[in-house]
């Protein structure tokens, strides 16, 4: 049961202000293509990439062991009209935008009241608040991410695999979508 093949589009933000554990468990790329359009095409979810440095990775597991995780970063283009683009070097690590010079810094002189009216107006904000609507596009060169094929027997949508452990903690997953901060 247990060593059959798969991918995990994996999509975190540990423990804090804000918390995520998604996993994909799928038999193909197309799947993961779909599930990570998907993902990224809540604004949430952009918001968490850029502002609390969310993991974003795809783990290929051959025969029920985990053989590779690619960063999806490196790949990821977020376009949103008026501003630059923004890309990733890695978690945490946006490149074309300084989400934290966004929220303003502490000690501005502004009186509070402007200051609040700024920070809503952030592009951070926006993200947040889901106010971006078709400003936003996303794109992933999957071209640029060498995904390895499955070999073996492959997952089926009646399987449930088990995931290497992260923080301490080993899980079991259903093919499709789980969620492990529910």
């Amino acid at each position: 049961m247990f060593d059959k093949s798969f991918y995990d589009l994996t999509f975190g933000v540990d423990p804090g202000g804000a918390r995520k554990d998604a996993h994909f468990i799928s038999a193909t790329l197309d799947e993961v293509k779909e599930d990570l359009a998907s993902e990224l095409a809540e604004e949430i979810n952009l918001y968490l990439m850029c502002w609390y440095g969310a993991r974003l990775s795809l783990d290929v597991y051959q025969q029920g062991e985990l053989a590779e995780s690619i960063d999806l970063h490196p790949f990821i283009t977020i376009s949103i009209q008026g501003y630059p683009d923004i890309t990733f070097a890695g978690p945490g690590e946006p490149i074309g935008y300084d989400f934290e010079a966004d929220e303003g810094e502490e000690g501005d002189d502004e009186a509070d009241g402007e200051e609040e009216e700024n920070e809503a107006d952030s592009l951070s904000e926006r993200m947040f608040a889901g106010e971006l609507g078709d400003k936003v596009t996303v794109s992933v060169d999957w071209a640029r991410t060498h995904v390895p094929p499955l070999t073996g027997e492959v997952v089926g949508p009646d399987d449930t695999v088990q995931l290497a452990p992260r923080s301490g903690f080993r899980h079991l997953a259903s093919y499709g979508f789980s969620d492990f901060e529910m």
